[in-house]
């Protein structure tokens, strides 16, 4: 069977053609088919047909099956998602919280709502101007708008040439910067075909801040990490320990939206962060010559550089980057739903999904609670309060186990949140049709510049997804177990990572014996920028991420050599 199921018309055709080769063994050739035999094939047709859906859904019922079994997270309907920018008047920075709604239109007419995928502050910072280095030459990006001042020294927009090394870089300058520098701030890159690379790499390679005398410190160094919706949020390695600021609300985790691995938010930053510098030395004769004037004052105002390393093999920087955005945010067709659910009127069997002109289907519960404010917990895991309501998601319905109170009795009512989706009616928001902010009133100074259309929202999560999903939590659910699942992991830490051995042993260790696994790294000397920075920071990686994972009993041993 072809893995794409046959429609009823090709199955018609395919028996008609079939009738037409048998007759045609017994001496007998026709072109017409009787009108009976014609009603024949058609209905034997459409019976196929009909298994085939049948089977198609008995295949996703036993998967979602055997995924619940294993406790993986069900993906339910995927939200569209879209990219907007957000313009202050206002000389004092603002905080978006993340899920602040906005309304939009769909081309049919239907208004729905969005909500943003993170907290960002927007403020009056603005990028001055970026540059891509490749191929030892220098040049501006053209996709990205630059400062007034800027360009008024009609800046050339040929290379120049300049040694920075064998590997690719971004660099980006910020101006007018508040107090708080990049708290917070939103950045989106706009990338063209082919630049699934660059993409990558934004997403996995270290970022760093220049410090005040324009050189790279560890107190500048940014890695990314993946949250809800497929943003990304930059977290400098030397507070990796930090707790969560309030503002960073818990949420369901999403699938990646359309816009994943473009839209990135800047750690936290405070006044007394020393990350304002004048030009880089090592950038300044270049741009003196991409200048084409004297521009001495113009490099010698503070800024806040940023350097984006990439690998080798990188796409071309100034065709695959159309642009990047600083005050941008991703903005997902999600919103959430209260309900008081009262056992004798309500039952304990409720639906989540809503058919209609406006339909409604569930991304995620985002909180079950009794009326005393006792959180229900899901049937996917182990039981921790014996009292504690339980629920469950199965085929469009949320159940409800309710729990007991203290003096024995059940729960009558439960407290029901939800976050929900219009599924793919959101593909119909085109790159205007999200129009503001839903509550106005409290965004006073705040324009809202929609740049892209939604995209990527389902009703369902596809067969192929769920399958994808559920290969991986077979792969020992992500745990080490074998000598080749050690190996793979180290090597897919880092891309600096090229090469990896292992030898084990036992050794006398405080508490008796103990097996050791020996891990001998390979890295690529020149994929480091500051190797004396990074070095300590990916050790730290490395042992905390595997030893994690590693099988209890077993204890690791990193160690590193550079590749000759």
């Amino acid at each position: 069977m072809s893995p794409q199921t046959p429609s009823v018309l090709e199955i018609d055709r395919k028996l008609r053609d079939d009738f037409r080769r048998r007759v045609k063994d017994f001496g007998v050739s026709t072109d017409t088919i009787d009108p009976l035999l014609a009603v024949l094939f058609r209905t034997v047709a459409q019976q196929v047909d009909q298994i085939y859906g049948d089977t198609d859904q008995l295949r996703g019922a036993l998967l979602h099956e055997l995924m619940d079994g294993l406790n993986v997270q069900q993906y339910l309907a995927r939200p569209a998602q879209a990219a907007v920018r957000f313009v202050s008047h206002q000389p004092e920075p603002r905080i978006l919280r993340n899920g602040t709604e906005l309304n939009a239109v769909a081309a049919s007419g239907e208004r729905l709502t969005f909500g943003l995928d993170a907290t960002v502050e927007i403020s009056q910072a603005r990028i001055a101007f970026a540059l891509s280095y490749q191929d030892q030459s220098l040049r501006l990006l053209t996709g990205v708008e630059m400062s007034e001042a800027v360009q008024a020294m009609r800046p050339s927009m040929e290379p120049t040439p300049i040694g920075l090394g064998p590997h690719p870089a971004l660099f980006l300058a910020i101006e007018n910067l508040s107090p708080s520098l990049l708290n917070r701030h939103g950045i989106f890159f706009d990338l063209g075909p082919g630049s699934y690379p660059v993409q990558h790499a934004l997403c996995n390679e270290s970022w760093w801040i220049f410090d005040e005398n324009g050189d790279l410190s560890s107190e500048g160094l940014l890695r990314p990490k993946r949250t809800n919706g497929g943003v990304y949020q930059l977290a400098f390695q030397l507070h990796q320990g930090e707790e969560a600021s309030h503002l960073d609300a818990a949420l369901p985790s999403i699938p990646d939206g359309f816009y994943s691995g473009r839209q990135f938010v800047f750690p936290p930053m405070y006044a007394g962060d020393r990350f304002l510098c004048r030009c880089p030395r090592l950038l300044e004769p270049a741009l003196s010559r991409l200048l084409n004037r004297d521009a001495s004052r113009l490099l010698e105002q503070p800024r806040l550089w940023i350097k984006i390393s990439m690998p080798k093999g990188t796409p071309t920087l100034h065709h695959a980057v159309n642009g990047i955005l600083l005050h941008s945010m991703t903005a997902s067709n999600v919103y959430a739903r209260n309900q008081t659910v009262d056992f004798d009127r309500d039952g304990t069997s409720i639906p989540v999904t809503r058919q209609g002109d406006t339909p409604e289907y569930l991304v995620a519960p985002l909180s079950i609670m009794s009326v005393e404010n006792e959180p229900y917990e899901s049937v996917l895991y182990p039981r921790t309060k014996s009292h504690a309501g339980r629920f469950a998601l199965h085929n469009g319905k949320l159940t409800l186990y309710p729990g007991t109170n203290p003096d024995g009795s059940s729960h009558d009512r439960a407290n029901v949140r939800l976050w929900l989706t219009n599924g793919e009616l959101g593909n119909q928001v085109g790159p205007g049709d999200i129009t503001g902010f839903a509550h106005a009133a409290a965004m006073t100074g705040i324009r809202l510049a929609p740049f892209t259309a939604a995209a990527g929202g389902a009703n369902v999560e596809s067969l192929a997804s769920a399958e994808r999903r559920f290969a991986d939590a077979l792969l020992t659910r992500g745990r080490i177990v074998t000598r080749t699942d050690l190996e793979t992991s180290a090597l897919a830490l880092d891309r600096r990572i090229v090469a990896a051995s292992i030898s084990s042993g036992l050794e006398r260790r405080e508490g008796g014996l103990r097996r050791v696994e020996r891990l001998l790294l390979t890295l690529d000397t020149q994929a480091f920028d500051k190797p004396e920075i990074e070095l300590p920071m990916l050790r730290s990686q490395v042992e905390t991420s595997l030893r994690s994972r590693l099988v209890q009993g077993l204890e690791l041993e990193v160690q590193f050599v550079w590749k000759n």
